[in-house]
């Protein structure tokens, strides 16, 4: 559980630094909102991992009242943004980085990951598969007891084209710099890279986590583009996770 800010990957962060795609944060945070608006109180506290320019912290305030918010991101252009944009509170730093997740342990009531899992990529997939666990565990060691980590992420199948995806995209990376793009900027190889993972995948990565409980997991249908088509993906979905963190009574378990 020892990774630190050495494990951010520069050419996913070199990537969101230089582009600012702004995705429809209501079609993807719908259930994240119901869940906060049923689970929260009046002064209960959010925190966006990777919040970029605070767009998804501006819906769920919208759409939840709440007003005690804060963003992490490793960018500090992002974080501008999202204080100008939303007012809320921000924090440099990698999800990744054990030290700097310590110091904003147990702060929160409600911890929202969306869309960060499969930037979180290492030189293999099995690499990449560890860090999305460490984040996930820091992300749980983010809120209180009792409190909840949102998950949301853009899942596909079957599982080894993702295989296939993510070696394509990091050979591609190792000869260019640029996003390679096709017809849609949807269709691309190249930065950044990425590795996806399934629902299934997903919940056993939570479930591995003794003080993670499941209260929810939901997935809906999802575009697919012509060249996914093309490459034998199937099936396209977002799927949200809902989780508590239970009251272990364990103070070293944080």
């Amino acid at each position: 559980m020892g990774e630190g800010a050495g494990a951010r990957d520069a050419g996913t962060e070199a990537y969101f630094d230089a582009r600012t795609p702004e995705y429809d944060a209501a079609s993807r945070f719908a259930p994240a909102a119901e869940w906060i608006r049923r689970l929260a109180g009046e002064e209960s506290t959010l925190v966006d991992v990777g919040c970029g320019n605070g767009n998804v912290l501006e819906y769920l305030r919208a759409e939840t009242g709440l007003r005690r918010l804060a963003g992490i991101d490793v960018s500090p252009r992002y974080l501008e943004q999202a204080r100008e944009r939303v007012g809320c509170e921000t924090h440099q730093g990698s999800i990744l980085d054990e030290r700097f997740v310590a110091r904003l342990a147990g702060r929160f009531d409600f911890a929202v990951l969306g869309a960060v899992l499969h930037h979180l990529v290492g030189p293999t997939r099995r690499a990449s598969r560890g860090r999305a666990r460490l984040g996930l565990a820091h992300a749980v060691s983010l809120v209180r007891p009792g409190g909840h980590v949102i998950l949301n992420e853009p899942v596909f199948y079957p599982s080894w084209m993702m295989d296939l995806v993510f070696y394509a995209k990091r050979a591609a990376s190792a000869l260019t710099s640029r996003r390679v793009e096709f017809f849609h900027h949807l269709n691309n190889i190249g930065a950044p890279v990425v590795s996806y993972y399934t629902s299934e995948e997903l919940r056993r990565m939570v479930e591995e986590d003794p003080r993670a409980q499941v209260l929810d997991l939901r997935s809906a249908p999802a575009h697919l583009t012509s060249l996914q088509r093309a490459v034998f993906i199937r099936r396209r979905e977002d799927t949200t996770i809902v989780v508590r963190r239970r009251d272990t009574g364990c103070a070293s378990c944080s």
